[in-house]
């Protein structure tokens, strides 16, 4: 790939990363009661474009492997940085580290490759 290509697809996912690592370093926020789980939608919503971006560098790689793959390496790339994610956040004052909020990103990110992989079919 050359480097063009390879900063026009793989840059925004490094912005978005960034992102993400960002909000997770930011103290805990108190959620009302009465919402439930509402941080797991959280963690889903914040997700779905990280998978998108994610799958959309892989498909568009010279690499055929990676391109033949990139909704299965996307959905990997979401849980490993799910739980690098919430790795991080045990270092956080307010924050704390779940399976679930892992759960959350890593669906998230299917979603985000779903939604990539319908628009690259044109559905």
């Amino acid at each position: 790939m050359n480097m063009p290509k390879f900063i026009r697809f793989w840059f925004p996912v490094g912005i978005y990363s960034g992102i993400i690592f960002y909000a997770s370093s930011l103290q805990g926020v108190d959620i009302p009661v009465h919402v439930g789980n509402a941080d797991k939608l959280v963690h889903l919503i914040e997700y779905i474009p990280f998978g998108f971006l994610v799958a959309r560098a892989f498909s568009s790689t010279d690499n055929l492997f990676c391109k033949k793959n990139f909704m299965i390496l996307s959905i990997i790339c979401s849980f490993l940085y799910g739980v690098s994610d919430e790795y991080h956040q045990l270092f956080v004052i307010g924050r704390d580290a779940s399976v679930l909020d892992i759960l959350a990103d890593t669906f998230g990110g299917f979603f985000g490759v779903l939604v990539f992989s319908l628009i690259k079919r044109g559905l």
